[in-house]
């Protein structure tokens, strides 16, 4: 950043994003428990040649669409708590800045009038 650039957050709006990464991340693991709850019975393949094959693909198949709906949740997951981390992390440094200048605007002397008196709040 350079000029008149500044960062700013709106911590309200974080809050809003992590709540939808969580909404996503529920919906996410719903459509797992779903669909690993729809896609368990093979006794449909049969048990001869031919459905051996067919459940040997169906199987691959299914649990590679089910790994990737279990990662896709994790991600989401994990992205909604590092967004939770961030928020913390910029409120405390936040905090800890307006402490820092309150302490500094503490230790000045202005003319025998109380540096409290013109504080901000």
């Amino acid at each position: 950043m350079s000029g008149e650039e500044t960062f700013h957050v709106e911590p309200e709006r974080l809050h809003e994003g992590r709540a939808r990464l969580a909404d996503l991340g529920s919906y996410v693991w719903g459509v797992l428990a779903d669909f690993d709850a729809d896609m368990a019975d093979t006794s449909w393949t049969g048990d001869d040649e031919n459905g051996r094959k067919i459940n040997s693909n169906y199987v691959s198949n299914r649990d590679s669409i089910s790994a990737s709906l279990k990662a896709l949740g994790e991600v989401i997951e994990r992205t909604s708590d590092a967004t939770l981390a961030n928020m913390n992390a910029t409120s405390s440094t936040q905090s800890d800045i307006m402490d820092g200048i309150d302490h500094e605007i503490d230790s000045y002397d202005i003319g025998g009038v109380d540096s409290d008196s013109g504080r901000r709040s």
